[in-house]
């Protein structure tokens, strides 16, 4: 069942237009960071790899999301045996794999550094998990595109501000255990490699410690996402007002 809601969920984000909205950003990135001078380009990959997974999957789910209710693909959806749990790992899934397959290509095609395929692998999914569960979160009652823009940019300023402590800037510890910090550790560790892009290196326990991190935070928002789609999906599934976008 859940493979049949990806290939239709791929299908029908491609034919809205947003395999091609990722590639003119990924084409945009590759042209970014070729302009960097090689010693500040790494710093900005990881940077750059960080908001590819994170806020492209965070704000595009929000407009698949709506999408699907205006045109009422919701109603159908949940009258049919398809379960919410599968709808929901759909829409990851499908996101997670093209931030996945977007972002090894920016890497492997702008730095000239030894990269662990496994540890940017594991980064990749583990901060496109938590930020697509997000996206959801905010979009499943947002009125309209505007209502869910806002709450976007809101909510993603939070998420950033622990970027300020992991360039140093500021000196908060409590930042050190929030998903954007622990994002950035684990992409900065997969970049350092050693040996080879195909490398696999027994990780310290900080780099364990946030892999656990963001592991959990990304659970704690996908469970958010299915209680929030509980209650304002399930409960008004012969709901057919159309929205504004």
């Amino acid at each position: 069942m859940i493979g049949k809601l990806i290939k239709q969920d791929v299908r029908f984000q491609f034919r809205h237009g947003f395999y091609y909205v990722y590639a003119f950003v990924t084409a945009i990135y590759i042209t970014v960071l070729l302009l960097i001078p090689m010693e500040f380009r790494s710093l900005w990959g990881i940077f750059i790899v960080f908001t590819d997974p994170g806020t492209l999957g965070f704000f595009f789910v929000g407009a698949i999301v709506m999408l699907e209710r205006n045109q009422q693909l919701l109603t159908y959806l949940f009258i049919t045996p398809v379960k919410l749990k599968s709808y929901l790992w759909s829409k990851i899934v499908s996101l997670t794999l093209i931030a996945w397959l977007t972002s090894l290509f920016i890497v492997y095609s702008t730095l000239d550094t030894t990269v662990s395929v496994t540890f940017l692998s594991i980064a990749i999914l583990l901060c496109s998990f938590f930020f697509t569960s997000c996206g959801l979160v905010i979009a499943v009652d947002s009125p309209s595109m505007n209502h869910f823009m806002f709450r976007a940019i809101v909510s993603m300023i939070m998420f950033y501000i622990p970027v300020l402590n992991y360039l140093d800037w500021i000196s908060f510890r409590l930042f050190e255990i929030m998903p954007s910090y622990s994002a950035l550790i684990l992409l900065e560790y997969a970049m350092g490699r050693e040996g080879g892009i195909f490398s696999i290196h027994i990780p310290s326990s900080s780099v364990m410690i946030h892999v656990g991190l963001l592991t959990l935070w990304g659970l704690i928002a996908y469970r958010i996402a299915y209680i929030r789609f509980s209650k304002y999906i399930l409960s008004n599934t012969g709901e057919v007002r159309e929205m504004s976008v």
